[in-house]
């Protein structure tokens, strides 16, 4: 797509700095959101949800994550140096649907072939981050959508960064589509080994645009590097690298006295 790199907004005039790749632009005066893929303006309910914590208090959820829970080291949070924080505000696509999939097949577990056949109805809040080939680990992210409020410049916090889609909403729901087949197939899987026929209908109620803040920790164990994701609406961790145990004798005692003292 080829876009200049520089162009006006159409509600303040203020210049939109485009970067490769970007389709939503979110102006940095105002905050109106545009479609520079099809020159039309952004019609979707844009949203925001606003951050509840600041660096001090993310080091010390952080802390404590380090210290509970299975699989950790003894030692991870005393032994963990945080390098860096730092927050972002990242673009989601809502997509509101209900699929109903029709399906025949048989089940062949345990010997023979039971014949199966029915139909599977959810209705769903399908998460879609708006960035390519990113490996947030979106399913996990439970976004406080509760939380929202319309999108509003101030707040961001001046040391936030956010960022904007890559792709529209049509591509959005396409995206979500493939993603849900796959998901009402896995939730057949328990009923059904071989199919025969299977079909989706969705019927779509609604796609929002939400930025959501995500706070990003960059830490080290040892002579190597890790990281944690932060919901920054909730103080929940999304996702965390767990270094892997300490496997010396010494390490092996630690264990050892946690496990009988719990410290």
């Amino acid at each position: 797509m080829g876009i200049a790199e520089s162009v006006k907004c159409k509600d303040c005039g203020a210049p939109l700095s485009l970067k490769a790749g970007e389709v939503i632009i979110t102006c940095e005066y105002c905050g109106t959101a545009f479609n520079m893929a099809s020159g039309k303006d952004f019609f979707l309910s844009h949203a925001i949800i606003p951050n509840n914590h600041d660096e001090a208090s993310v080091r010390s959820i952080i802390k404590r994550w380090m210290s509970d829970g299975p699989l950790k080291p003894s030692n991870m949070a005393s032994a963990s140096k945080v390098s860096t924080c730092a927050l972002v505000f990242l673009p989601f696509y809502i997509v509101h649907t209900n699929v109903t999939t029709v399906y025949k097949g048989a089940f062949t577990r345990g010997g023979g072939s039971k014949p199966r056949d029915g139909n599977l109805h959810r209705e769903y809040y399908w998460k879609i981050l708006a960035r390519r080939g990113s490996k947030f680990p979106t399913k996990e992210y439970e976004i406080p959508l509760k939380g929202k409020e319309d999108f509003n410049l101030s707040k961001i916090p001046p040391y936030a960064k956010y960022l904007n889609a890559e792709f529209d909403e049509k591509d959005a729901e396409d995206l979500a589509k493939v993603q849900l087949q796959d998901h009402q197939k896995f939730l057949l899987q328990h009923q059904v080994d071989e199919f025969d026929f299977i079909d989706h209908k969705f019927q779509r109620e609604d796609i929002e645009f939400v930025h959501a803040p995500v706070w990003r920790a960059d830490f080290s164990y040892g002579n190597r590097d890790y990281q944690v994701l932060l919901d920054g609406a909730t103080g929940t961790v999304i996702r965390g690298d767990i270094p892997p145990p300490d496997e010396s004798v010494k390490g092996f005692f630690s264990e050892m006295k946690r496990a009988f003292t719990g410290k």
